[in-house]
């Protein structure tokens, strides 16, 4: 019986006929490695699933054009946000020959999906598959639950909230912090981290809040907003995404609710349209991406990416990183097989998207530069560029250097042999 055709999304004409352009030019390629991308294109969460399929298709049209040796090809499928349609999409691209996936969604789905690719690993010796981890933050991912056949590409949970509880530590005017997060694994351990961290750099903040909400299903943040203000709040830490962090500014916005929103994705996805000046100097975030300082890889990407989506932005680069180390490893082991490849980027380190980057080789974790930042006018100085078409973007605060985010190793991997 032929096998049901798999659920593509309009995206992959895109993603696949650029990069088999630049795996033309490079005619002595040593191969070309095929990426299936889980994302959720469709429902609650699709800007964000655009965001990542757009940022990695920029990506790759970048390395494809200088690469010598090996290329890439994406091909962008529709996971809907549901564990299960991911799950039905790996099983349907392993039996068509596909050995690379990155993406997923959220931690929920991706926990899925690394337990998935270990059981189809273990059942196929010499076939196996690599899971490219550039979103999904949970460190549970590289700590106990860590895998061989899984690399994260963007720093954690704890790796960000040390950072940021740091900044927040020398702001002498928090006193009162409220912490509203999504009620799963990634929003759990944002909350624990942002109590763990407080503590610890400034005890004398007092936590007044915690909530919990689903994900994706509050229409009004109204009700939240309100007990925010009533617990005489200053400040709020969220891990919020997508339309569940538009939702809140917005909520807070209209309430005239006058904290400070340190997050971790409040560069993104509508959230800084949906505070306007409202944000200024209240809006502050950590990130991996750094526009007012782009170097000139970077500068090629942002460039390409603005120029097909203007109205969009790059907001992280996990992808980018992934592109760049995924290259490297290839070209040092002289092959694309995933278990060649995946012993390569164990230590592996280079020059990433915003200075050196290394792959951990003891839990397969990313250590990369962070930056806390502060939402303000686009001046020309500090802040270079507006962002979602706003003269409004972010100026950078602080640069924390890998070596002050490297968490405690923790994971005790179980290898194949070489």
């Amino acid at each position: 019986m032929a096998l049901p055709p798999l659920r593509r999304h309009p995206l992959t004409a895109a993603l696949c006929a650029s990069a088999l352009l630049g795996s033309a030019a490079a005619a002595h390629a040593q191969g070309v490695i095929r990426i299936a991308q889980l994302e959720p294109l469709s429902g609650p969460f699709q800007t964000q699933g655009e965001g990542n399929a757009r940022t990695l298709q920029a990506a790759v049209d970048e390395f494809n054009a200088r690469s010598k040796g090996v290329s890439f090809e994406v091909t962008a499928y529709d996971a809907k946000g549901s564990a299960q349609e991911a799950l039905n999409i790996f099983r349907q691209a392993t039996e068509r020959g596909v050995r690379y996936f990155a993406g997923g969604g959220t931690s929920a789905i991706v926990s899925g999906l690394i337990e998935a690719v270990n059981s189809y690993n273990e059942r196929n010796p010499g076939r196996e598959v690599l899971y490219l981890n550039h979103q999904a933050i949970d460190p549970d991912f590289t700590e106990a639950r860590c895998s061989f056949w899984h690399f994260r590409f963007d720093p954690h949970v704890h790796m960000r909230m040390y950072a940021l509880t740091g900044h927040i530590a020398r702001d002498n005017a928090v006193k009162k912090v409220y912490l509203i997060n999504q009620d799963y694994s990634f929003g759990h351990q944002v909350e624990q981290s942002a109590k763990r961290y407080l503590t610890a750099a400034r005890p004398d903040i007092a936590v007044v809040g915690e909530e919990r909400h689903p994900i994706g299903r509050v229409k009004d943040f109204a009700p939240y907003v309100a007990k925010i203000k009533a617990a005489g709040a200053d400040t709020v830490i969220t891990g919020n995404f997508g339309p569940d962090l538009v939702l809140l500014i917005k909520a807070a916005k209209d309430a005239e609710l006058k904290v400070r929103f340190y997050t971790y994705y409040g560069n993104a996805l509508g959230a800084p349209t949906a505070l306007g000046d409202a944000g200024i100097g209240r809006l502050r975030l950590v990130t991996t991406w750094e526009t007012n300082n782009l170097p000139p890889r970077m500068k090629t990407i942002y460039d390409s990416f603005k120029a097909k989506y203007p109205k969009n932005d790059i907001f992280h680069t996990g992808v980018i990183e992934m592109v760049g180390l995924l290259g490297d490893a290839a070209a040092k082991a002289g092959s694309i097989e995933p278990k060649r490849v995946a012993f390569a980027l164990e230590g592996l380190k280079t020059q990433g998207a915003f200075g050196e980057v290394e792959m951990r080789a003891g839990d397969h974790q990313l250590l990369a530069p962070l930056f806390i930042q502060t939402f303000a006018p686009v001046d020309g100085r500090q802040v270079r560029h507006g962002i979602e078409g706003l003269k409004l973007g972010f100026k950078t605060d602080a640069t924390i250097p890998p070596r002050d985010t490297a968490p405690v190793q923790t994971c005790q991997m179980k290898r194949p042999a070489p």
